[in-house]
């Protein structure tokens, strides 16, 4: 036990440290090919911090277990909004500005029609691959819009890997952007694994640690860029981290899975998530477009919702 929490806080420690030096890098790599902290945030931050969700989902479908894919996906992008929108409070008080339109509507449309798909049909290779055709859309019309707007540049000159990658883009940048993503994903995966060894001790049923952790610990690195992008000041990489992180999962990770021969999912099991999804992202949208200040009162109102969340989660598997 004493091993697993060491174990655990090394893990977190690694998270944390890798998501500041990607923070870094990526804010220094979009200045100098001049895009906006929202597309960094929802581009390159974004992709990094899904690949968790990517590797679980498809290993789930590899072997047999789709609904843990599926159920996974739901899972995270839940927590990508309640559990990143609780921490932030804590970290500073954030004034939500300029998140586009487009991307709020896109973001909420799409969860829309995967609502209206999952009661309504079957989510089968068709609607995969109409998924990833919609998000190579988006993200190609995303960096035309990004290119279009003005760079606000607020990024502390003297951090050194913002200011290194900006001078060497290609030749430096590009390594330490995945080297970062890897020791971020290896923190999270130490600290994920210690906690389930740690909560398998402590006797917690095993069914809620996978409908829980897994979907915690994939989101683990949103929430630790998040907090880190909070404290540097860099508001929109927050946005568009959460906005990418949760069109990445839907729409390309559901995608490649369901392109698999295993892929499928049990509707009764499933059903509840998918509506607290859709009733997650609607309230999301709103602080969006109301422009809300997050501070602690909102992070505890964002807290409650999710432990009330899990509480909801545990009664219905047991």
């Amino acid at each position: 036990m004493l091993l697993e929490s060491v174990k655990l806080i090394i893990g977190l420690f690694l998270a944390i440290k890798g998501a500041d030096v990607l923070i870094s890098s990526s804010i220094g790599l979009g200045r100098k090919f001049k895009v906006s902290d929202f597309f960094i945030g929802l581009v390159i931050v974004g992709f990094g911090t899904s690949i968790p969700e990517l590797l679980v989902s498809v290993d789930a479908v590899l072997n047999n277990s789709a609904n843990l894919s599926v159920g996974n996906i739901l899972g995270s992008n839940i927590a990508n909004i309640l559990l990143v929108f609780c921490a932030l409070g804590f970290v500073n008080n954030i004034k939500i500005k300029d998140v586009a339109p487009f991307d709020m509507l896109f973001h909420l449309s799409m969860h829309v029609i995967f609502y209206l798909v999952f009661n309504f049909s079957t989510f089968g290779k068709k609607f995969g691959v109409l998924f990833i055709i919609l998000f190579l859309f988006y993200i190609y019309l995303s960096l035309r819009v990004s290119k279009d707007k003005k760079q606000i540049d607020n990024t502390d000159e003297n951090d050194f890997f913002s200011a290194f990658a900006f001078r060497k883009p290609i030749f430096f940048s590009l390594p330490i952007l995945i080297i970062s993503i890897a020791l971020t994903l290896f923190g999270v995966d130490l600290a994920v694994n210690s906690a389930v060894f740690i909560s398998k001790e402590l006797n917690i049923p095993d069914s809620f640690i996978g409908l829980s952790l897994i979907a915690i610990g994939t989101s683990l690195p949103e929430l630790v860029t998040s907090i880190s992008a909070a404290k540097r000041g860099n508001y929109q990489i927050i946005f568009g981290n959460i906005i990418g992180s949760n069109i990445y999962n839907l729409l390309f990770i559901l995608g490649v899975s369901s392109l698999f021969k295993f892929f499928g999912y049990n509707f009764y099991i499933l059903k509840t998530d998918v509506l607290i999804l859709l009733i997650t992202v609607f309230v999301f949208s709103i602080c969006l477009i109301k422009k809300l200040t997050i501070n602690k009162k909102i992070s505890l109102i964002y807290l409650a919702a999710y432990i009330l969340y899990l509480i909801n989660l545990y009664y219905r598997n047991f």
